[in-house]
């Protein structure tokens, strides 16, 4: 059990990736918050994880939402007495051809895929640095790293957001 003793809050935790993460880190012992905003998922995987004799706690959270993530953060040091394990998996993509894409869809994959994660990271980083340690993971993908030549690219905006996280992590 690699993470006994951890504590871990997974954004986007409720479903595809972010559930196979929460589950992950709880068979090897972590203590999982499941941060989404998909309640229903993230209360049927929090008490999936309790059945099976884990630690965990579903939180609504919107990482765009300032109020949303310090609340995050507040539930999980009240329920499990610390945070060392941050992992920013919430991510969007928003599919339209370049010269089409509402800049509304851009704000909104931009918002949540760098800003919220930027702004989490550096709220949990302090209280992981007055603690001692802690562990930020950034979820990112192989389209950050090349963007396509096609003018019709669906994940202009995902493409790009995922580079900003690369080049910021």
């Amino acid at each position: 059990m690699r993470l006994s003793g951890k504590v871990a809050l997974i954004t986007g935790g409720a479903r595809g990736q972010g559930a196979a993460e929460a589950r992950l880190f709880a068979r090897e012992g972590a203590a999982v918050v499941i941060g989404d905003v998909r309640e229903e998922e993230g209360r049927r995987l929090e008490a999936e994880s309790t059945q099976a004799g884990g630690q965990a706690r579903f939180v609504g959270l919107d990482v765009t939402s300032e109020e949303d993530w310090q609340a995050a953060v507040e539930v999980t040091v009240e329920k499990f007495g610390k945070l060392n394990i941050l992992v920013n998996n919430a991510g969007v993509t928003w599919g339209a051809p370049v010269l089409d894409y509402p800049m509304e869809a851009w704000d909104k994959v931009y918002n949540i895929n760098v800003r919220g994660l930027w702004q989490l990271s550096q709220s949990v980083a302090r209280g992981m640095k007055e603690q001692g340690g802690g562990v930020i993971i950034n979820v990112t993908s192989v389209g950050g790293y090349k963007g396509a030549s096609d003018l019709v690219q669906p994940a202009i905006a995902y493409n790009s957001s995922k580079g900003a996280v690369i080049t910021l992590t």
